[in-house]
């Protein structure tokens, strides 16, 4: 049985569906649908229900599921205990960050890291869900979170602040104050909860319009004069034409933590870039919080 199918099918089995499992793994589906035909035909029955609504696994579909998930796991942990030894400062690293912190604060930091260790590459996968690091998808994440789970460690190294921002030729033309129906507030998810928005309660009155699911784009939304948007001060503070809405404060949001699996902890390359991303975090305290 081909080992590099088997995990094609427990991505499937996560995921559901082809498509997003194609988007996880960095392959076209058509790859996928073929690997999982030739799994198939290796056991001789079919693992997944094809339905309308994505794959669901069948009976002999559960019974490799559950097998293949203890096999993953044990390779895992018997190669997080390897590389947990390694004292070489050589080598890729694999960092996932969300996106905003990737473009607006942490690149000049990361540039510097990889000048100080020429012999490290470093790898930034910019996304706001939670890599797996268990699974070795990243090897550190720097995250927003309030309690991180119990399987990582690290450091809390600071707390997002954000505000409201428009650029400076919207408010020219549009005043949210006196009159707020003739604004718009980029949305992001769902508009009922727009009122739990940092600063949006200020402003009750501003419709909410459009789904921007990312900080950056709804930077590049307001930019165009598309409207106002909750934003982190590190982003809003330092664009240029940009600033925040009258009335406006900055608000604490989340916390931000820098992990890794506990098991990677010792790790030369994954503790020497926690530690030198942590004190760039430090150096960073007052565009975090909008001061």
């Amino acid at each position: 049985m081909n080992w590099d199918n088997v995990k094609i099918f427990l991505a499937i089995a996560h995921a559901k569906g082809l498509k997003k499992a194609a988007s996880k793994l960095g392959m076209h589906h058509t790859s996928l649908a073929r690997r999982i035909k030739a799994l198939e035909e290796t056991v001789g029955t079919r693992l997944f229900d094809r339905l309308t609504s994505g794959y669901v696994l069948t009976e002999t579909g559960r019974e490799l599921f559950l097998s293949a998930t203890k096999i993953r796991d044990e390779f895992n942990a018997i190669e997080c205990d390897i590389l947990g030894k390694d004292n070489r400062l050589e080598g890729n690293i694999c960092v996932t960050i969300p996106n905003g912190f990737a473009t607006h604060l942490l690149m000049p930091d990361i540039t510097d890291f990889m000048a100080l260790y020429p012999e490290v590459t470093v790898e930034v996968n910019m996304t706001y869900a939670m890599k797996d690091l268990a699974n070795r998808e990243a090897d550190v994440a720097i995250r927003h979170a309030d309690y991180p789970p119990e399987s990582l460690a690290g450091k809390r190294v600071g707390r997002v602040y954000f505000s409201a921002y428009a650029s400076k030729l919207y408010l020219k033309d549009n005043d949210p104050l006196s009159k707020p129906e003739s604004c718009q507030w980029l949305g992001w998810g769902d508009a009922s909860e727009h009122l739990n928005w940092p600063e949006k309660k200020k402003f009750p009155l501003i419709p909410v319009r459009g789904n921007l699911y990312s900080d950056v784009l709804q930077l590049a939304a307001i930019q165009e004069g598309m409207g106002i948007a909750s934003l982190p001060c590190f982003m809003g503070d330092n664009t240029a034409g940009i600033v925040r809405v009258p009335g406006a404060d900055a608000v604490p949001r989340d916390w931000i933590w820098v992990l890794a699996h506990k098991d990677m902890m010792t790790n030369a390359k994954v503790r020497t870039f926690m530690d030198f991303i942590s004190e760039r975090f430090e150096r960073h305290a007052n565009r975090l919080t909008g001061t």
